[in-house]
């Protein structure tokens, strides 16, 4: 074999070991490079503002017109209390990732390492977020560190969950922090979220041991109809609400007011 002839064996050898090596990294690249989409904020939140806009609770001046709306507002006040406040830290910090810039690290993971403060309090979070192909899921996990919080909190699984591969439908469990070592679940929400005219939250207490374990509260939109059921396992009883996002008017049906039948109310809050 003369030196042309060798010079060109040696060159397509190394094209081919080159290719090779690529080849055999190519596939497992990509799999790890498929950044995942973030589901939206609404998965974990309820849009109540009708009854806690200016003209809400403010136009309760006769109760004796108003009291079917009164009532409701009360309990959607309630549920704000026991429910949407609990929600309400852990949903901004997970909304201030949509404006970071995730990087891919060593776990096969795409991780959104940032601070936020809401209200006085900083927290340190990483949520990491990985597309599961095998289960046709995206998994997710939200960490934070905040050295303030009583106990304090040092990459603590704040929650967690998954969603489908078109970030329509999903899951979330939420974890107890003044547990943060025993990954206690106090909340999960199933959500589906189509459109902004289409959406379902279920949120379930399955805190163990705790009076409320079991109770549920289902908010769905549909069109510019918005309802809440709550479930109230220990008393087996059910409540809703029902609302119109575009007039403001509703109705209430709960044990033991108008004899557990719907109360209505227009769109000036007047009972009707």
């Amino acid at each position: 074999m003369n030196s042309h002839h060798k010079r060109f064996v040696l060159w397509v050898c190394a094209v081919f070991a080159i290719f090779s090596v690529m080849a055999c990294e190519k596939n497992p690249a990509e799999s790890k490079a498929e950044k995942p989409t973030l589901p939206l904020a609404q998965s974990m939140q309820m849009d109540l503002s009708t009854f806690s806009n200016p003209g809400g609770l403010a136009k309760v001046a006769e109760p004796t017109t108003k009291n079917n709306f009164a009532n409701a507002a009360i309990r959607v006040a309630f549920i704000n209390t026991v429910v949407v406040a609990h929600l309400t830290i852990p949903t901004a910090v997970f909304v201030a990732a949509a404006s970071q810039k995730p990087t891919l690290e060593e776990d096969a993971k795409f991780h959104w390492v940032y601070q936020v403060t809401v209200g006085l309090t900083t927290y340190k979070a990483d949520l990491a977020g990985w597309v599961d192909r095998a289960n046709k899921k995206v998994r997710w996990e939200m960490y934070v560190t905040n050295p303030l919080y009583q106990p304090a909190l040092t990459d603590f699984l704040w929650y967690e969950g998954w969603a489908n591969l078109e970030n329509n439908q999903g899951k979330w469990t939420f974890y107890d922090p003044q547990q943060p070592s025993a990954k206690v679940p106090v909340i999960t929400i199933d959500w589906s979220y189509k459109s902004n005219q289409d959406a379902v939250l279920l949120f379930t207490n399955v805190w163990q041991g705790h009076a409320e374990q079991g109770d549920t509260l289902e908010y769905k939109v549909k069109n510019n109809d918005r309802s809440i059921q709550f479930f109230d396992k220990s008393e087996s009883l059910t409540s809703i609400i029902f609302w119109d996002a575009v007039t403001g008017a509703g109705y209430l049906q709960v044990p033991g007011y108008n004899n557990g039948q719907p109360a209505y109310w227009d769109e000036n809050q007047n009972d009707i």
